[in-house]
C-alpha cells in the first residue's frame, strides 16, 4: 500500500510558482523596457543621421565658397573693344569675368566664367561655367557655356554683391555693369532659405587691384587678350 505524505505545515498554493497577474506584469514591465530601448535607439540613429547631413553640407559649402573666392582674386583686367570698359558683368544672381586657366599641358589660357545662382525644384543651384575665349576676338553676345559644375544645391538664398571703394561706391551695389572700371570687392552671401539664418559668415573676397593701378600708368597693359592681355 502506497502512503501519501502530508504537506509541511504552513505550505500553500503560493508556493508552486508565479501566479498570472504577476508573469503578466513582468511581460507588461519587459515590453516597456524594449520599447524604450527602441526608441533611444532610433532617436540615436536620427541624430547620426542630422549630424552627418549637416557635416556633409557644410563642407560642400566651405567647397563652393572657396572655388567663389578662388576665381574673384584672379579675375583679369581686361578691357572691350572702343574702349568701352572692363570686360565685367555682375548681378545679384550672376557674374561673368575673363579668367586665365592653367591647362594640363601647362600652358594658359583665356576663358570666359559665369557664376549663376538656379532655381532647380525649389532648390538653389550655384553653377560655374566656361566659355572659349580666343586671343584678339571679343566676346560675342551669346557666349557658347560649357563646362557646367555644380557648386552647391540646397533650400538657400545665394547673392552677389560688389563695391569699389577707392572710387568712391562704398556701398554694395547688387548690379556691377563694368563700363567704368571694375569693382574691388564681391560679397557672396548665403542663407537658410528656412531660417533666413546664414550658413557661413559673409565672404568678401577682393580682385587683384595691382592691375588696375598698372592700367592707369600704362594702357597697354589693360588690352584684350593677344593684344598686351593683362
Amino acid at each position: 500500500m502506497i502512503r501519501v505524505a502530508p504537506c509541511p505545515a504552513g505550505s500553500g498554493e503560493s508556493d508552486a510558482g508565479f501566479t498570472l497577474i504577476e508573469v503578466l506584469a513582468a511581460l507588461a514591465l519587459s515590453s516597456l523596457i524594449l520599447v524604450s530601448l527602441n526608441l533611444a535607439m532610433t532617436t540615436t540613429r536620427q541624430g547620426v543621421e542630422q549630424t552627418r547631413q549637416s557635416m556633409g553640407s557644410q563642407a560642400a559649402i566651405s567647397a563652393a565658397a572657396h572655388v567663389v573666392a578662388r576665381d574673384v582674386a584672379r579675375i583679369a583686367r581686361v578691357l572691350r573693344e572702343g574702349d568701352a570698359g572692363y570686360l565685367f558683368e555682375g548681378s545679384a544672381r550672376q557674374m561673368i569675368y575673363p579668367l586665365a586657366e592653367r591647362q594640363a599641358a601647362g600652358a594658359g589660357n583665356f576663358f570666359l566664367v559665369r557664376l549663376s545662382v538656379q532655381d532647380a525644384g525649389g532648390l538653389a543651384r550655384l553653377v560655374r561655367e566656361r566659355a572659349p575665349f580666343p586671343p584678339g576676338e571679343p566676346p560675342g553676345p551669346a557666349a557658347s557655356w560649357g563646362d557646367a559644375v555644380v557648386l552647391l544645391e540646397g533650400p538657400f538664398d545665394i547673392s552677389f554683391a560688389y563695391r569699389a571703394q577707392r572710387t568712391g561706391e562704398r556701398r554694395w551695389s547688387e548690379t556691377w555693369p563694368g563700363t567704368a572700371g571694375m569693382p574691388e570687392q564681391v560679397r557672396l552671401t548665403l542663407e537658410d532659405r528656412q531660417t533666413g539664418r546664414l550658413r557661413i559668415p559673409v565672404l568678401v573676397q577682393s580682385l587683384d587691384i595691382d592691375a588696375e593701378i598698372q592700367c592707369a600708368a600704362d594702357p597697354s597693359a589693360c588690352e584684350a587678350p593677344g593684344n598686351g592681355s593683362p
